[in-house]
């Protein structure tokens, strides 16, 4: 394990630093950390499908901070707004959705996290 610099010089861990980021993003591989995971497959042609986007509640774990942008790093602690897009997926998750990657009007897939 290596030490990072930042917030009190934490820990650096795989689960929190260097696996799938938080945040709403496009594409990249979906979190299954509700949930044991779950094959996605194409209702209409079986095909494995492909993360299109996650929509998270927050931007990044107040706890470490490491995908925060760099911006905000300055900002005091109080101060920092892990949600500034104000969304709440369920019980604070975050919204998979799934597409065909054989073809696009196949009906689309989700999972709440």
């Amino acid at each position: 394990m290596r030490w990072r610099d930042g917030l009190d010089d934490e820990l650096v861990t795989y689960h929190h630093d260097l696996s799938i980021p938080q945040g709403c993003r496009v594409g990249g591989c979906p979190s299954w950390h509700t949930t044991d995971p779950y094959p996605m497959n194409c209702e209409a042609c079986a095909a494995p499908m492909v993360l299109l986007l996650t929509v998270d509640s927050r931007e990044w774990d107040g706890a470490n901070g490491s995908w925060m942008p760099t911006e905000e790093w300055d900002v005091a602690g109080y101060l920092r707004d892990r949600c500034p897009t104000k969304l709440t997926i369920g019980r604070d998750g975050l919204l998979n959705l799934f597409a065909c990657p054989t073809e696009p009007g196949h009906p689309h897939r989700w999972s709440i996290q």
